[in-house]
């Protein structure tokens, strides 16, 4: 597809344009962030490509980063901050994107979305997980997204604001996808290191299988 026909389709059909790319975008994003968890495991049920995850990851990324996106950065803030492409005004629309959009509602949103989506929780336990890697991950996005941000507000035209956007949050999103995943992994990993333990520590069947009850 050309540059010329994208931008056509975006002016007029901004919602099913910036749904489809970031659709395409967080399913080709997660293909890739489920071959980096393989890692070092053998199994061969952990290697199975997880499809209901992949959907999961395609929907939220084409519902929120496209359509979702779309009105906050083209339309939300156009409202807020004005259309122009000034410095202080693209200024403005960054340190709002970093300060409020992204810490108190882009990134609880995911994170809720993707433990209910993938089986692994509650709402309440993915508000967990992101309390708990907010830290790292709000570190990586403030030393990544501000300078590309301030490019897709001061010199990008609004149709390709979301592309623009998709194309380099495509590693963004293999990063945030392998950050929430490789806790649930890690969790499971120190379970099974203390079944270990402990079925070398007591010696009698029985009461192995409490402990792994237990556990």
């Amino acid at each position: 597809m050309s540059l010329a026909l994208y931008r056509s389709l975006s002016r007029t059909y901004p919602l099913s344009t910036a749904f489809g790319t970031c659709f395409i975008k967080g399913s080709a994003s997660d293909v890739i962030a489920q071959m980096i968890s393989y890692g070092d495991n053998n199994k061969e049920e952990a290697r199975r490509f997880d499809l209901r995850r992949n959907i999961s990851f395609a929907i939220f990324s084409g519902t929120y980063l496209g359509i979702g996106q779309h009105f906050i950065y083209n339309v939300a803030f156009s409202r807020m901050f004005g259309k122009s492409q000034d410095f202080r005004t693209a200024a403005k629309k960054v340190i709002a994107d970093a300060t409020i959009h992204v810490p108190c509602i882009y990134l609880p949103l995911y994170f809720s979305f993707e433990t209910v989506a993938t089986g692994q929780g509650t709402p309440l336990h993915g508000l967990q997980r992101y309390s708990h890697d907010a830290p790292q991950v709000l570190s990586t996005y403030w030393s990544t997204w501000p300078p590309v941000h301030f490019i897709s507000f001061s010199i990008l035209p609004p149709e390709l604001r979301i592309s623009f956007v998709a194309t380099v949050s495509f590693v963004w999103l293999v990063y945030l996808s392998w950050t929430s995943h490789s806790h649930t992994a890690q969790e499971k990993k120190q379970i099974d290191l203390s079944d270990s333990k402990q079925d070398s520590i007591l010696p009698t069947p029985n009461t192995a299988n409490i402990s792994n009850s237990v556990v």
